[in-house]
C-alpha cells in the first residue's frame, strides 16, 4: 500500500497555519452578509484527528474531494476560507486576478453527504506551498466560522470531531466542568491578502475574526490569539527566550516547521503553567519559529490587530479540552477531558517518520540527537517495517504510523527495519527506548 504524506509530522512539526491582512486595510470592522445555510446547523460533521489538529472532510460546488486528501484544516487562525482546487478536480486560477471568491461549500458525513452546505461561502481558491506539501484540500478560517458557535472534538477520531453550529453543556461522561473564557473578535479590513512571498488575493471583505485573549504562561500574563491551525502553543521570542531562561530543556536546531510560506525552523520546550481563565495546563509543549526579522508571523499580526500579540494558543493547549467557540457571543468554552485523548508528541522512540523518494516506504525521516535511537546507528533513510508487530504497509497515513512511536519514557518498542544504512541493522528487530525528548520544567 502507497503511504500518503498527508499531516504527517516529519521532525515532530507544528503546522502553522495563519495568514495576515497585507498592509492597507481600511479601520473598523467590515460587515458581512449573513451566510445562507442548506442541511442541519449543529450536526457533526465527520473529521479526522491528527497532530492536534482537526480535518473535515469537505465538497466544493457539489464537488467531493479526490481520494487521499484529509479535507479541510479547521483553523482559527485564518481569517479566511482557503481552498486548494486541485485536490475538487478543478483548475487552479492562472493569475491572482481569477482567484475566485465564492463557492458552495459542503461539510460531509462519513458516506461523502453534505450535512451542511455553505451557499456562495466567502473563500480563496489558491495552491499554495503548504497545502501542495501536505496534501490536503484547504482551510476552514474565521471568515466563515465567525457567524456561528463551533464546536471541536479532539476526543473524537475518524468520527464526529467538528460540528458548525454546536453550542456547549451537552452532557458528557467524558469531560469535566465547564470554562467560560471571554474574549474579543479583532483585525479583518477591506484588502488583499498575502498568503506567501508570490501570492496575493484580490481585494476582499474580510471580518473580524481573531480571538484575542489573555494567556497566563509560568506566572506571567500575555496577549494572545486562538489558533487552531497551530499544532503547539507558539511563543513571541521574547518570551520563549525568558521561559529558557532557567535552564530548561529544549530542543532547538533542526526543529522544522511548515507554515503558509513554506518551511521554517523551530525550537520547544515545555512551559510549567498555560492558563486561561480558570483552565490550566501543566507541562505543554511551547514553541518559537524562528525566523528573519524575528517573530515575523506575530509581528503581522499585532499591525492587523493593532495591539501587540505574543502568542497562538494551539493544539497543545488546546487538544486537553472540548473546545466550543462561540463566536457571536465572544465566549471560549473549555470543557477539560477526564483523559486527554492525544498522547504527547515528545514523549517517544528518538526519530520520526517519513516516506521515501519513491512514496513507498516509510523511513526514518530525523534522528533526534542523545537518544537510544541514536545510539544503535539507527540513521536518516533507513527503511520502516514494523512498530511492536504493527506491519507498516496497513498504515495508510505518515501521521498514523509516526503515532506508533508515541510512548510512555523509560519502556521500549520493538522496531523491525528493512534496508538500513548501518548494514548490522538491515532486516532487524531491534528494542528501542522511549525518550522524553522535552523532560518537565
Amino acid at each position: 500500500m502507497k503511504p500518503r504524506l498527508v499531516a504527517s509530522r516529519p521532525a515532530l512539526l507544528s503546522l502553522v497555519l495563519t495568514t495576515a491582512l497585507a498592509c492597507g486595510g481600511n479601520a473598523g470592522p467590515p460587515s458581512t452578509p449573513p451566510l445562507n445555510i442548506s442541511g442541519m446547523l449543529g450536526t457533526p460533521s465527520t473529521a479526522v484527528i491528527s497532530n492536534n489538529l482537526i480535518y473535515v472532510n469537505a465538497s466544493m460546488n457539489t464537488v467531493d474531494e479526490t481520494a487521499g486528501t484529509f479535507g479541510m484544516l479547521v483553523d482559527t487562525g485564518s481569517p479566511v476560507v482557503l481552498i486548494d482546487p486541485t485536490l475538487f478536480n478543478t483548475p487552479p486560477p492562472t493569475t491572482d486576478a481569477e482567484i475566485p471568491t465564492k463557492v458552495d461549500l459542503g461539510l460531509l458525513d462519513a458516506g461523502n453527504h453534505a450535512v451542511v452546505v455553505v451557499e456562495q461561502a466567502p473563500v480563496l481558491q489558491v495552491s499554495t506551498v503548504m497545502m501542495d506539501a501536505l496534501g490536503f484540500g484547504g482551510i476552514l478560517g474565521g471568515s466563515l466560522m465567525q457567524q456561528f458557535s463551533v464546536q471541536l472534538d479532539y476526543s473524537a477520531p475518524m468520527m464526529n470531531g467538528f460540528c458548525l453550529g454546536c453550542t456547549a453543556g451537552e452532557p458528557r461522561t467524558d469531560v469535566l466542568a465547564d470554562n467560560v473564557v471571554p474574549f474579543n473578535l479583532g483585525g479583518g479590513g477591506d484588502a488583499p491578502v498575502s498568503l506567501g512571498p508570490s501570492i496575493t488575493s484580490p481585494p476582499i471583505v474580510i471580518p473580524p475574526t481573531r480571538i484575542q485573549l489573555t494567556v497566563d504562561i509560568d506566572g506571567t500574563s500575555h496577549p494572545c490569539i486562538v489558533d487552531s491551525g497551530a499544532t503547539e502553543v507558539s511563543l513571541r521570542s521574547s518570551v520563549y527566550a525568558a521561559l529558557v531562561a532557567d535552564g530548561r530543556a529544549q530542543l532547538s536546531g533542526g526543529i522544522t516547521i511548515m507554515t503558509i510560506a513554506g518551511p521554517a525552523n523551530a525550537a520547544v520546550t515545555r512551559a510549567k503553567t498555560l492558563s486561561v481563565g480558570s483552565a490550566t495546563v501543566a507541562d505543554a509543549p511551547v514553541m518559537t519559529i524562528m525566523t528573519s526579522p524575528p517573530d515575523e508571523l506575530l509581528t503581522n499580526i499585532t499591525k492587523e490587530l493593532g495591539t501587540p500579540i505574543d502568542c497562538l494558543l494551539g493544539g497543545s493547549f488546546l487538544r486537553n479540552f472540548l473546545v466550543t467557540i462561540d463566536y457571536p457571543n465572544e465566549q471560549l468554552h473549555l470543557e477539560p477531558y477526564v483523559t486527554p485523548p492525544i498522547p504527547d508528541e515528545f514523549r517517544r522512540v528518538g526519530f520520526t517518520i517519513g516516506i521515501d523518494a519513491t512514496q513507498m516506504h516509510f523511513v526514518v525521516a530525523t534522528l533526534y540527537p542523545n537518544t537510544d535511537a541514536a545510539s544503535q546507528g539507527i540513521m536518516v533513510g533507513d527503511e520502516v517495517v514494523a512498530i511492536d508487530g504493527t506491519n507498516l504497509m496497513s498504515v495508510v497515513y505518515v501521521d498514523a504510523a509516526d503515532q506508533l512511536l508515541d510512548g510512555t519514557p523509560n519502556t521500549t518498542k520493538l522496531i523491525t527495519f528493512g534496508t538500513t544504512k548501518t548494514a548490522a541493522n538491515s532486516g532487524q528487530t531491534l528494542t528501542v527506548k522511549v525518550d522524553d525528548l522535552i523532560p518537565n520544567p
